[in-house]
């Protein structure tokens, strides 16, 4: 199964995102991320805690799907809100986060467990529209599970895009030494 990560990270009000599609093992297939977005101080007091969300379905997301190569089977993300792009694109949407005990289980969410306790139990959630396929693709993502941390490449994708922000400061403040 390919996974396409979703996530997104922000610095100085610059906003960015990536998209990473890995293979059953976790190994990359290709990487694509947007350009820089700049938010001022009015758009943040005028958006408010809506601000990011807005970013990410919007502005980032289903642009970044669209433009990729490679085939992917499902997207993954941290952020709930982004379910409901899967009105937009052709493929599951799971939102996946850390279980907790006391959450309320639902017929769109599901436990996915490793068996070795190698890593800490997720949960997944999918749309509405992709209910009859939950069980189907949390035992793809458990049997990943068994060998692979299907969390980390989430980190990969943040630490891709602070890098990408910073060597780009780096180097506008190259071409303004020159000068």
């Amino acid at each position: 199964m390919r996974i396409a990560y979703i996530n997104f990270y922000s610095m100085e009000n610059v906003y960015r995102a990536g998209v990473l599609i890995t293979d059953e093992s976790t190994r990359p297939v290709e990487f694509r991320v947007t350009s820089n977005l700049d938010v001022d101080r009015l758009q943040e007091i005028l958006y408010g805690e809506a601000l990011q969300e807005v970013l990410y379905k919007e502005r980032f997301t289903v642009q970044l799907l669209n433009a990729l190569q490679e085939d992917y089977d499902i997207v993954l993300t941290k952020e709930k809100s982004l379910l409901s792009i899967r009105k937009e694109i052709d493929k599951p949407v799971v939102h996946i986060q850390k279980y907790d005990p006391f959450m309320p289980l639902n017929r769109l969410s599901h436990k996915v467990i490793n068996i070795h306790d190698r890593y800490e139990p997720l949960y997944i959630t999918v749309n509405k529209e992709d209910e009859n396929r939950l069980v189907s693709i949390s035992h793809q993502l458990q049997d990943m599970y068994r060998n692979f941390n299907i969390m980390e490449p989430f980190k990969r994708v943040e630490k891709a895009l602070k890098y990408i922000m910073e060597s780009e400061i780096e180097a506008e403040r190259a071409d303004l030494s020159v000068r």
